[in-house]
């Protein structure tokens, strides 16, 4: 379980250290004398310039691991600010004697890319997970929800993309904890 929470810590910190560094880049600004020409530099793609934010649905399927099983996921991605979008992410995963139904609120951080086809990205976000441990709905578990995920997605064309991505889900309170992780892979459509 160490080896999951120094994980998770690392994403985040990555998560954080790249918001920070790009804000940072943003801010300063300053144009330096270069031995290299600009043409020898790869330019970066810059996803909301060539398709304009938008919201964002998001439907997927993948396979879940501690249960083991399948999983279900939709989110919507809200632009908020520059690269940055926010929006619900509901995830359901059906193991052999559990199924879990987890909700969050997420915050979705498209990294630089220089291919215009595939978009990177990180994610973290919080929520509420419930869990039904013998799939019997008599002893309905609740907690508080973390996730933290990265993954891509390829652009197909101005509304439609496809996606691969990952996510590690924490939960806990103070009588029960649940820790999954999930791969999965979804059909983005643009809503306008």
């Amino acid at each position: 379980m160490n080896f999951f929470k120094t994980l998770i810590i690392f994403v985040a910190a990555l998560f954080l250290g790249t918001t920070i560094f790009t804000t940072a880049k943003e801010v300063e600004e300053v144009d330096y004398p270069s031995s290299k020409s600009r043409s020898d530099k790869k330019e970066q793609f810059n996803y909301n310039e060539t398709y304009g934010p938008s919201p964002i649905f998001t439907i997927g399927g993948g396979m879940s691991q501690s249960p083991g099983g399948w999983s279900l996921t939709t989110r919507l991605d809200l632009p908020y600010k520059d690269n940055l979008y926010i929006g619900p992410v509901v995830q359901y995963v059906e193991g052999d004697d559990q199924t879990l139904m987890g909700v969050t609120g997420n915050i979705k951080k498209i990294l630089p890319s220089t291919n215009p086809k595939v978009v990177p990205s990180i994610e973290a976000g919080i929520g509420v997970l419930v869990d039904d441990r013998e799939d019997d709905n008599d002893d309905n578990d609740s907690s508080m929800l973390t996730v933290v995920g990265a993954g891509f997605d390829y652009v197909l064309s101005e509304k439609v993309s496809v996606g691969a991505h990952t996510y590690i889900n924490n939960s806990f309170d103070f009588d029960h904890k649940e820790f999954f992780f999930t791969a999965l892979v979804g059909l983005n459509i643009r809503l306008y």
